[in-house]
């Protein structure tokens, strides 16, 4: 269950179905879960009074409302309220984001892997919060400012699965369901670095399957930055399909690469019809779109 979906049953038990906030916005696809996030990050709480606002959305049978308006408004949640908003927030799944390989990257790849951290508490917020990321091996002597109430050094819960792009076991949608916690190797290579989530987990000890997520049957064109791979499996998580959440996700150059191998195999013509790719991505190929 989301913090959203949680945040939800909370106000219906007390008999709520609208709150104000002075300022919210969107969490993915939701209002409820960007205010569920900062109750739990910042503290807010409730209280009955009487605002005045506007309607922002309606989730889960919830009126939000925010900023100026002229309807009346009966609870708010803010920081200055008194009463605790007791949020049952999940604890599974956990993703653990490994970084046992820190110092053989360059300062250029340590400053791309420090935006990918970044980006990945982004990404799990949409969904969770940061008691669902744990960062493992951390480097000492470093700390991170955007971090806020990330955990650290969390020992796996549950059934784990390693993700690997050479891992010996696709993902499916099943087992990412039936999955509690991922491991995530804190690695960018842009030099071929072929195996190094195996000589992660070996240095971390870490004994369990590594799973690889593929794309009708194949990692090319499948996103490869950390935080993608999250959101990829909270789609699923969640009841997304598997290859609606790569889709989706895909960047231009994961369609373009996609789609050179798939030219090689000679089909071309049947990958753009379920790739989707841009008019600028034809054109790298050398394609106008109506004869595609």
């Amino acid at each position: 269950m989301s913090l959203a979906l949680n945040l939800s049953l909370f106000l219906k038990k007390r008999g709520i179905d609208e709150i104000y906030i002075n300022k919210v916005k969107r969490r993915g696809n939701s209002y409820l879960q960007d205010i569920a996030v900062n109750i739990l990050l910042k503290g807010l709480k409730l209280r009955e009074t009487e605002k005045l606002g506007k309607l922002k959305a309606e989730e889960n049978n919830i009126k939000i409302f925010s900023g100026k308006g002229y309807e009346k408004v009966n609870y708010e949640i803010s920081k200055d309220a008194k009463e605790d908003i007791q949020i049952d927030f999940p604890k599974f799944p956990i993703f653990i984001i490994d970084l046992s390989l820190w110092n053989r990257h360059s300062e250029e790849e340590k400053n791309k892997l420090l935006t990918q951290l970044a980006c990945a508490v982004t990404s799990i917020r949409k969904y969770l919060w940061d008691y669902n990321l744990s960062i493992n091996n951390f480097p000492q002597g470093f700390s991170l400012p955007f971090l806020n109430k990330v955990r650290f050094n969390v020992m796996p819960e549950g059934k784990t699965i390693i993700l690997n792009p050479y891992g010996e076991i696709d993902a499916t949608e099943e087992l990412i369901r039936n999955t509690q916690t991922f491991i995530i190797g804190g690695i960018v290579d842009r030099s071929g670095w072929k195996y190094a989530t195996y000589e992660m987990a070996k240095i971390a000890k870490y004994d369990f399957p590594h799973v690889k997520i593929t794309l009708r049957g194949s990692t090319v064109g499948v996103p490869d930055r950390i935080n993608k791979i999250i959101e990829i499996i909270l789609r699923v998580y969640y009841g997304e399909k598997l290859e609606n959440a790569i889709l989706d996700l895909q960047s231009n150059a994961d369609k373009f690469n996609r789609l050179l191998v798939e030219k090689q195999k000679g089909n071309l013509k049947e990958a753009i019809k379920w790739l989707k790719p841009s008019e600028k991505i034809l054109r790298r190929l050398g394609i106008q779109s109506n004869s595609a």
